[in-house]
């Protein structure tokens, strides 16, 4: 598929496009929300056994039915094959935007949860639907936050659901992918998960770190890769692997941009 060249706005073009997409989003999101709270809810507790799988294919179908709404962002994803139906993962994917978890929803047609600032989840209705989906609230201010955090998702993966996480632990200034921090390698390899490994590009573009205002006419690509298994890996060659994966994802981000 044709990647289409990113569009850059001027001022006031960008300020109509902010305040049309924001606006979507949060009649979207309200609506989804209520749909989740007083419908698919009771509905997953029946069918779902506590997992939430219904509610994050509500996840899904929003945040396409956003990216699709916009009538300036298109999505392009690659590697939909390495996926296993029914295999959990630890994805790990690099980080430009507020909107990458968005996109990773719209992307990824599996049942993951990820983790979130603990403040989104007092917002009305969108944080009560992320509580009742299962997503992790976690305080990085917080060791005590971080250790639950760390519980909690050993515990979703024990129930055979994935997990989304960012190991660079905040969002790229410069749209390169930095140090990766070790948790996700270890909470794979401790609890015989595989990583899977998905680069993001267009999102940091979109909507730039410590900005609300969207710059860009823009196509996301996702691409995902082959599974990695850390089993049996002593902690120096799990730095390894970790690097080895990182570096991977770096050359996947150079040949996405290369192409675009």
């Amino acid at each position: 598929m044709k990647i289409l060249k990113n569009r850059v706005f001027g001022f006031w073009d960008g300020l109509f496009y902010s305040l049309l997409i924001w606006s979507v989003v949060c009649i979207f999101t309200t609506l989804f929300a209520v749909l989740d709270i007083f419908v698919i809810f009771p509905i997953s507790l029946i069918f779902d056994r506590g997992t939430g799988w219904k509610i994050h294919q509500t996840s899904i179908i929003w945040s396409r039915a956003i990216i699709r709404g916009s009538g300036i962002w298109r999505m392009v994803v690659k590697g939909r094959e390495h996926l296993q139906k029914g295999k959990r993962y630890i994805v790990v994917a690099n980080h430009q935007s507020l909107i990458d978890i968005l996109v990773a929803c719209a992307a990824l047609p599996i049942h993951f949860k990820f983790l979130a600032k603990r403040e989104l989840f007092f917002i009305p209705f969108m944080g009560w639907a992320m509580a009742l989906a299962g997503y992790i609230p976690v305080d990085r201010a917080s060791h005590k936050s971080g250790r639950s955090a760390m519980q909690r998702i050993s515990a979703v993966l024990k129930k055979g659901i994935s997990v989304l996480l960012f190991p660079e632990g905040t969002r790229s200034p410069d749209g390169k992918i930095h140090a990766f921090k070790m948790g996700a390698f270890k909470l794979a390899k401790d609890n015989g998960v595989e990583i899977l490994p998905v680069v993001m590009d267009g999102t940091g573009q979109a909507l730039p770190k410590k900005s609300w205002l969207i710059k860009h006419k823009s196509t996301f690509v996702v691409s995902i890769g082959k599974p990695v298994s850390l089993a049996d890996l002593g902690d120096s060659s799990l730095e390894e692997m970790k690097e080895k994966i990182r570096h991977e994802m770096i050359g996947r981000l150079e040949k996405i941009r290369h192409h675009e």
